[in-house]
């Protein structure tokens, strides 16, 4: 008889709020964290959102700088052309418009540098270095897909220091990621923070 009427007074609980709910319970519970309006005609009785408190942002300290760009072979062969890069919805890239923006060249034999690499960007300058001093050669590393230097793609990685411009005394590297043959592609420069 006792669990007969815990039941029966269970589902009266039950019925009744239910019956309470349709009423208006969802104009109190909507009320989280602000108070219920006055009911008119006219008053807006939908929940109002809590504030979200957020970490106040930390400005990042300027690291490394990248620069991101398009190139291919000049006309004649000798030089690289380097200029804007730009993508589609797609993420495919492919060159940018050339008179709206920085450009610049690349000469990987350059008689200003002792005959290593010379990229002129704006109004910087890049300086190819040697990874191992005395050998020429370890400022180009080249990684070929499966191994062959006529596939492509394939990447070119060459050490460098800015010798002039805003980036000057900078050191880090330029990447061409190359995607036909002759050469045309991705240039990718990193140049670390000046030391403090």
């Amino acid at each position: 008889m006792r669990i007969r009427t815990v039941g029966i007074v269970t589902l009266l609980v039950a019925i009744l709020g239910l019956v309470g709910y349709s009423l208006g319970g969802p104009q109190v519970l909507a009320q989280t964290g602000t108070p219920l309006a006055e009911a008119t005609p006219e008053a807006d009785t939908s929940a109002t959102p809590l504030a979200e408190t957020a970490a106040t942002p930390v400005a990042e300290p300027v690291r490394v700088v990248t620069l991101v760009g398009w190139y291919q072979n000049s006309a004649s062969g000798d030089i690289i052309e380097i200029g804007p890069l730009q993508t589609t919805d797609q993420l495919v890239a492919g060159p940018g418009d050339p008179t709206s923006t920085l450009t610049g060249t690349a000469d990987l034999e350059s008689d200003d540098n002792n005959g290593l690499p010379l990229i002129v960007l704006g109004d910087t300058t890049l300086a190819g270095t040697e990874m191992f001093a005395g050998d020429p050669e370890s400022v180009f590393n080249w990684i070929y897909y499966q191994g062959d230097p006529a596939l492509r793609p394939a990447t070119l990685v060459v050490p460098v220091t800015a010798t002039t411009g805003p980036y000057e005394g900078r050191s880090g590297t330029i990447t061409f990621l190359s995607r036909s043959s002759p050469g045309s592609g991705i240039v990718v420069i990193m140049l670390n923070p000046l030391a403090e």
